[in-house]
């Protein structure tokens, strides 16, 4: 989470600026090994089952991300996160395609395992699924890099589609809107989750990553 964080660092010059969406692509990845790493520490068949859900949701939909952000890549010719904010200072992307919005707030709201997609902790029935094992300062630090999750992925959805003035009331109003879908939505199934993810997300930003391949070229 920390290692993700410096995309942000890019701006001002700490990291390589001009490829931080590669960046972003190459160290989001490295968070499925420590959600198997996580599950497999507890010792418990419960906590590695817990873990192997969370693996398999997570590798699900950050195929959907990768995919979602290529798309403004071709869109706007450049790598540089900042750049792809900069490009909407006049007009945000949100009002050009307001379906692609919804449907990253779905991928991300599931990328992040938040509810009603939270089925590696499934607090109600499964008290916390793989985290079972886990106490005090570990146990403190999983959760501040989920939360911390959060808040970056709201930052990046900010530069994509929102462009950068005034990001951090957009980003307390991303904050809260996770706090509602919390308390309002039930939790879906996990069958219907990955049927979504396969079956419609990733046709979606493949068709939609291929029409916009084509355009620019």
């Amino acid at each position: 989470m920390i290692i993700l964080w410096g995309i942000y660092g890019g701006y001002w010059g700490v990291f390589g600026r001009i490829y931080s969406i590669i960046y972003f692509f190459c160290f989001l990845r490295l968070g499925v090994y420590f959600l198997l790493f996580r599950g497999w520490g507890g010792s418990r068949k419960y906590s590695l089952v817990g873990g192997y859900r969370a693996v398999s949701q997570t590798v699900s939909y950050e195929v959907s991300i990768i995919f979602f952000v290529l798309v403004f890549v071709y869109f706007v010719g450049s790598y540089d996160l900042f750049f792809l904010s900069l490009f909407q200072f006049n007009f945000w992307f949100v009002f050009l395609r307001l379906p692609f919005f919804f449907s990253w707030i779905y991928v991300c709201l599931a990328e992040s395992n938040r509810t009603p997609f939270d089925f590696s902790e499934g607090e109600s029935e499964l008290v916390s699924g793989f985290n079972i094992e886990y106490r005090r300062g570990v146990f403190s630090l999983i959760f501040i890099c989920e939360y911390g999750m959060i808040i970056f992925i709201g930052f990046l959805r900010i530069l994509i589609f929102l462009g950068r003035s005034r990001y951090l009331i957009k980003l307390g109003m991303f904050c809260f809107f996770y706090v509602w879908v919390r308390c309002t939505f039930p939790r879906y199934r996990y069958m219907d989750l990955m049927d979504v993810a396969w079956g419609l997300i990733l046709p979606l930003s493949l068709s939609v990553l291929f029409l916009f391949c084509v355009l620019y070229f």
